[in-house]
């Protein structure tokens, strides 16, 4: 009779397997099989790359600078480093879309403001590609912060005492010793944000479309916005995301593996990196990134959901509640596409955080062979863009036929499997803080494999599965790469609401759902916070 952990191991690994590799495979094939019409359009090829690049450098350099001014001594560095995560909680299209109304050159509210004051001369444009790429380097700098302050606490200052008593300038050793000991971190940031970036649609549609701009994730959309539909060439430039991002990996692994980035040894090790940079100036870079990131965009938003019309002459704004009344009243998408979101966001973030732990606890604990393959099986989909696995199970689940197309079952199904790596790699961290002997004294006792589960292993890692819950959570409600090519009249979720009625040409309509699409978001979050308090989960 097989034990529960071997059941467990055999279930889950068939369950990742059907998740990720349908999808890959669809892919792949009809890629190849449609003669790769990327090859025929390499202009868009190109504006591809360069939107990925431009806006990967412009996150990491950004991303970086704020994890080395928020160090020690930053006056309000708690309170920054919140903040400053807040863009991944603001989905990139209402970032993208308040942006917009910012710094349109014919109408938006920075420009009005300016064209008052020194005359039409003076314009900001960022309905542009170099305003898309601005908008997506802000949207996607919390990446590259969070992965480069991790690794700068666990840098040493006694490696950089050494080579300043050796005589090197704090420019030099920056250069020569910080640096390097932060590739591996920069490495993956980069590689994250230009996956991210390569297969961001909301961006390059709002604020690189109009300005005739085209990347292969608007190009995917155009094709199966036609009649009819050319799935065969939009799988094509899907297969040129893939190809890229696994060439990004290869090479990634391959610089890594030449050296060693070992810092944190046996010997004495004091972590807490200090900045030489003034606390105050540190804490001005954050605030101006802070401002240009979230409050900028959120004001813009408000402006332009509570203005009876658009004007930077103050005695002739006329504020109105009609926009909040008509999307809350009168669009009928409004009600159906918050029920699927919320319905989409809850299953989504309970389902990845149950696999993820499934996962984790068969690779780290299990003695299964394969536990490896499993692994980088789990993570797969953190190299792939989330339109490429939507082509993948579109190309799929057409022609299998399975009763979940055309439901929201198709939505959760791409959004599990797309953020199956964030489910995996929290739940991982969480289990390797608790020793196996825990669970080995409880098997001692007498309890089953189920009951060690249910009464040891999932309370001790609760606080990191309901922390990976809420972002999970948010991720799914704001998801639109990969919903706009999946859902139907019946399965539109809000995030493709809010695109449909910028499509349609109504900014304040638009910016009422947009910010009824946050409010979703905030209630349900506090509910689950407000839970996890009264449950003394900390």
């Amino acid at each position: 009779m097989l034990r529960a952990e071997t059941v467990l191991g055999i279930g889950v690994s068939a369950l990742v397997a059907v998740l990720v590799l349908p999808p890959l495979i669809a892919v792949m094939v009809t890629g190849v099989g449609a003669g790769f019409a990327p090859l025929r359009h390499t202009d868009l090829v190109l504006n591809t790359l360069l939107f990925g690049l431009l806006t990967t450098l412009g996150a990491l350099v950004t991303g970086g600078a704020l994890a080395l001014a928020l160090g020690a001594g930053v006056p309000g560095r708690t309170l920054l480093e919140r903040l400053v995560v807040m863009p991944l909680y603001l989905t990139p299209l209402l970032t993208a879309m308040g942006w917009n109304w910012l710094g349109s050159p014919r109408s938006g509210l920075l420009n009005l403001l300016l064209h008052a004051a020194f005359g039409p001369h003076v314009t900001l444009d960022i309905v542009s590609p170099a305003g898309a790429m601005a908008v997506a380097a802000l949207a996607t700098a919390p990446l590259p912060f969070l992965l480069i302050s991790d690794a700068l606490r666990g840098l040493d200052p006694a490696l950089l005492e050494a080579a300043r008593v050796h005589g090197a300038m704090p420019a030099r050793v920056f250069r020569r010793v910080t640096l390097p000991l932060l590739l591996p971190a920069g490495l993956a940031a980069a590689m994250l944000v230009f996956v991210q970036a390569i297969g961001l649609f909301s961006v390059p549609a709002v604020l690189g479309m109009p300005a005739g701009f085209y990347v292969a994730t608007t190009e995917i959309y155009r094709l199966l916005e036609s009649y009819p539909p050319r799935i065969a060439d939009a799988t094509a430039w899907g297969m040129l995301l893939l190809a890229i991002a696994a060439l990004l990996t290869f090479t990634q692994s391959a610089l890594l593996g030449r050296r060693s980035f070992v810092t944190i040894t046996g010997k004495a090790f004091r972590p807490n990196l200090r900045s030489p940079a003034a606390p105050g100036l540190r804490a001005a870079l954050a605030w101006l990134y802070v401002a240009l990131a979230t409050v900028l965009p959120l004001l813009a938003l408000l402006w332009a959901a509570s203005s009876a019309f658009v004007t930077a002459d103050f005695r002739l704004m006329r504020f109105t509640a009609a926009h909040f009344a008509f999307v809350l009243f009168g669009y009928p998408k409004t009600w159906l596409a918050v029920g699927n979101s919320v319905l989409l966001g809850v299953l989504t973030a309970s389902l990845v955080c149950l696999l993820g732990l499934a996962v984790s606890w068969v690779v780290l604990r299990a003695r299964q062979a394969g536990r490896g393959v499993l692994d980088q099986l789990s993570m797969l989909p953190l190299s792939m863009p989330a339109m490429v696995f939507a082509l993948g199970l579109l190309w799929v689940y057409v022609r299998v036929r399975l009763p979940i197309y055309g439901t929201i079952g198709i939505l959760l199904l791409a959004y599990c499997t797309h953020y199956l790596p964030f489910g995996v790699r929290t739940s991982s961290a969480a289990l390797r803080q608790l020793h196996p002997e825990l669970e080995e004294a409880a098997r001692v006792a007498g309890a089953s494999w189920l009951r060690t589960m249910r009464r040891i292993t999932f309370p001790l890692v609760q606080p990191a599965v309901l922390a990976a819950w809420v972002l999970l959570f948010v991720m799914a409600m704001q998801e639109v790469s990969s919903s706009i090519l999946l859902y139907t009249s019946r399965s539109i979720v809000l995030s493709v609401a809010v695109f449909d009625l910028w499509e349609n040409g109504n900014p304040s309509d638009v910016a009422a759902l947009g910010f009824l699409q946050l409010a979703a978001s905030f209630i349900v979050v506090s509910l689950v916070l407000g839970l996890r308090q009264r449950r003394g989960v900390t």
